[in-house]
């Protein structure tokens, strides 16, 4: 192409990020920084959309964040209702989520590889995500080995070990069972919370008893909306797969593993686990 391609076909004066006046609008969204976010590297057709589509995404895991606090004070302080609005507050979220990943439909390895060429192997990969890893340690989805990729960022890395050891929305809701009467295991509510989840017999029984009991009709509306959180949070995980072996094949990606080996074996954790094994009983 000639020297004077640009990369980015906006209108350069709505994405310089320049304060020259301002409106209530730009102030209260903050539309003049965030449209000088992006800033595409090469002159591949698809990375505006890489850009754009992935700080969509960083979005909305901040924003499952904040939803998955709210809930977890909720549920602390025994407001289940105000839990449940959260919950299917939250969604709503994540099929907007699940969305983002139609815009690499079309993305072929052809439009993926100038990308990658320019993000190399290094910190660019998506185990970087730090608002990802607090998304997933909230679900409780916990691993010591993931803090390393944040190494290098030390506020970040503090943060992410301190949810490391907090308890997830489900030990959360857990301890509300055993509040409620129900027997959960001591070595469920006292564990350490920074070990990966073990599934009890004794909580998918508990389980059993909120869907059979008429008494626990507000704590089985619950674990519905918990077990749909999970599905569409499959969802999504199984999309970024489909998109990754769409793209890449079967290419390196951290840890020099195959990429889909990776995903995979993250994609096999079961989140919510007594509620999914329970239905068997039901």
């Amino acid at each position: 192409m000639a020297n004077d391609f640009a990369y980015d076909f906006r209108p350069a004066t709505a994405t310089s990020g320049k304060p020259d006046g301002t409106t209530g609008y730009i102030e209260y969204f903050q539309a003049r920084r965030l449209h000088a976010l992006q800033h595409p590297a090469t002159d591949a057709p698809f990375e505006m959309a890489f850009l754009v589509s992935s700080q969509v995404m960083e979005l909305y895991f901040g924003l499952l964040c904040h939803e998955l606090g709210r809930a977890k004070l909720e549920v602390r302080h025994g407001d289940v209702p105000g839990a449940g609005r959260t919950l299917r507050r939250s969604l709503g979220h994540l099929r907007a989520l699940e969305a983002t990943w139609e815009s690499y439909e079309d993305m072929a390895p052809s439009d993926w590889n100038p990308i990658k060429a320019h993000l190399g192997h290094g910190e660019s990969s998506s185990v970087h995500s730090f608002m990802y890893r607090h998304l997933v340690f909230l679900l409780g989805l916990k691993s010591v080995q993931m803090l390393e990729p944040h190494e290098s960022t030390p506020l970040i890395h503090q943060g992410l070990k301190e949810a490391l050891h907090a308890p997830s929305i489900y030990d959360e809701i857990l301890a509300l069972l055993q509040l409620r009467g129900l027997a959960i295991p001591a070595c469920v509510l006292e564990r350490d919370f920074s070990e990966p989840y073990v599934p009890q017999r004794e909580v998918e029984q508990a389980w059993l008893r909120v869907y059979r009991e008429d008494s626990f009709a507000d704590l089985r509306e619950l674990g519905e909306l918990l077990t749909k959180f999970a599905q569409h949070f499959n969802q999504w995980r199984q999309g970024h797969l489909t998109a990754t072996v769409r793209t890449s094949g079967a290419k390196p990606g951290y840890y020099h593993t195959e990429a889909p080996v990776w995903l995979r074996r993250n994609n096999e954790q079961p989140i919510f686990a007594e509620l999914w094994s329970a239905r068997t009983a039901m």
